[in-house]
């Protein structure tokens, strides 16, 4: 929703430029109208006339009124329809172009009428001179004039009605753009919405209608898509967890005929030392196959969650030095060291989960390490406290504020190839990332699977040497 929000914030903003823009385009636009229309017009019929009244008639050698020729090029030149000049008594003693109908004598009324408006259809400039009143008149038609008269109460008050016409203005645009865009809010909302329920692989359909009707359509039809693929996902993985169940189901009968068949060959005292050696082969390399079986089918089920957790209170601390024991006594070679490292607060921690998982997810860690140095290491197994989530370097960081059960399994030989680190951390990817066939990592990956069912953080650290589990502690001895 804060997406949606902050796509509606912008588009009020964008809507406010908007009208911003085009009152900024319409008050140069009428700027431009009034400076082109008024501004070079005033100079052209008004300033020009008042500057050359005194200039336009004058008297010649008989002392008679005439036109000057300065005179008649300006009205010529600016295509001044008439001109004539009235004494104080209103008679007209001088007339250039004057039409037929035209009066000799206008009265002080008459006079007054023309002077704000027109002379009988021409609109007319006036400006008293030395001579009388010269009176210009231009084309019928070509200037437009009003009287425009306002109570003195209403200019002392113009301001005040300006700021409110604006202010109802702001208001009814305010009112518009934010019911609009509520209207546009609305009409994502449903398509947020979907989106989110999609990337929670969730099954969808939204109503096609209203201005997001299209992307409505077309959000269903993915969502109709990825349910179809979801659903032959689920049951190809079904089949494939089903057979692998059942192939471990039958494969343990005729396992155990030949694990029970070695196991009489092993002790039968008339066979030679090298059959009995052959017969021990054959009963470890049964035991290693139905090893494997049991981890595929465990990786299977825990990869779909079909394996439920056996959740009860467990000591790690107690689990740990069990399990450490068992490994020595089941016939370490003097090659290996084994290091055992408890922390005391992991002594009053308790968790709760499947016990039996994780003997297994350690178990597989020691093995590991003795399976893939058979020229001798160190093993280092380190249990203790800590906080926060994943780490990414060595130090641990304090993130989630949680407490945490943090186990270690360790050793200084020759690590974890890289090959298998990617594989195990990218698994979708490697295939194409490496262009070559996966390695095994049956052993290591149902250990991190282990870890993710119990809600924890699995990580491999110090360039290959060291298995890091972190489960959330539930129990602390000193709250019970």
């Amino acid at each position: 929703m804060k997406s949606l929000l902050k796509i509606y914030g912008r588009y009020i903003g964008s809507t406010w430029v908007i009208i911003l823009l085009l009152v900024m385009v319409n008050l140069g636009a009428f700027a431009w109208i009034m400076f082109d229309r008024v501004v070079h017009y005033e100079p052209g019929f008004s300033k020009d006339f008042r500057d050359m009244a005194e200039a336009m008639v004058e008297k010649d050698g008989e002392d008679k009124l005439v036109l000057s020729s300065q005179g008649k090029e300006f009205m010529e030149e600016r295509q001044y329809a008439f001109l004539m000049l009235l004494n104080d008594e209103g008679d007209v003693i001088f007339g250039w172009n004057l039409p037929e109908d035209f009066k000799e004598h206008y009265t002080i009324g008459e006079i007054s009428g023309f002077t704000r408006w027109y002379l009988q259809g021409y609109p007319v400039k006036v400006w008293q001179t030395e001579e009388g009143l010269l009176v210009a008149g231009a084309k019928r038609g070509s200037i437009w004039k009003y009287s425009l008269e306002m109570p003195m109460e209403f200019m002392n008050h113009i301001g005040w009605y300006a700021r409110i016409v604006l202010e109802v203005n702001l208001l009814i645009i305010l009112c518009v753009v934010g019911f609009l865009g509520y209207r546009y809010y609305k009409s994502l909302c449903p398509l947020s919405a979907g989106i989110e329920a999609l990337s929670q692989n969730r099954q969808i359909h939204l109503s096609e209608r209203g201005p997001a009707s299209q992307l409505a359509v077309r959000i269903n039809r993915a969502s109709d898509i990825l349910g179809r693929q979801r659903q032959t996902i689920q049951r190809r993985d079904m089949a494939r967890t089903e057979w692998i169940a059942g192939v471990s189901h039958d494969i343990r009968t005729p396992l155990s005929v030949i694990m029970g068949y070695a196991d009489e060959l092993m002790e039968n005292e008339a066979l030679g030392e090298a059959e009995r050696e052959r017969a021990a082969v054959i009963r470890n390399q049964s035991l290693k196959i139905r090893q494997l079986i049991e981890d595929l089918n465990l990786t299977s089920k825990l990869e779909y969650d079909m394996q439920p957790l056996r959740v009860k209170p467990f000591y790690p601390a107690v689990l740990l030095r069990t399990l450490a024991a068992e490994f020595i006594n089941e016939g370490l070679g003097e090659q290996y060291e084994v290091s055992l490292e408890i922390q005391p607060e992991l002594e009053r921690i308790a968790l709760e989960g499947d016990e039996e998982l994780m003997k297994r997810a350690v178990r597989n860690l020691l093995g590991n390490s003795a399976r893939h140095n058979p020229q001798g290491c160190r093993i280092w197994i380190e249990g203790r406290v800590g906080k926060g989530g994943i780490e990414k370097d060595e130090t641990w960081k304090d993130k989630k504020g949680e407490d945490r059960c943090v186990i270690e399994i360790s050793d200084d030989g020759c690590g974890i190839p890289e090959e298998v680190i990617s594989c195990l951390l990218t698994e979708p990817e490697y295939e194409d990332r490496w262009n070559k066939k996966k390695p095994h990592i049956m052993g290591l990956r149902i250990v991190k699977q282990i870890v993710q069912a119990h809600k924890g953080d699995f990580q491999i650290v110090r360039e290959g040497h060291c298995i890091r589990m972190s489960i959330p502690v539930i129990i602390l001895l000193n709250d019970i």
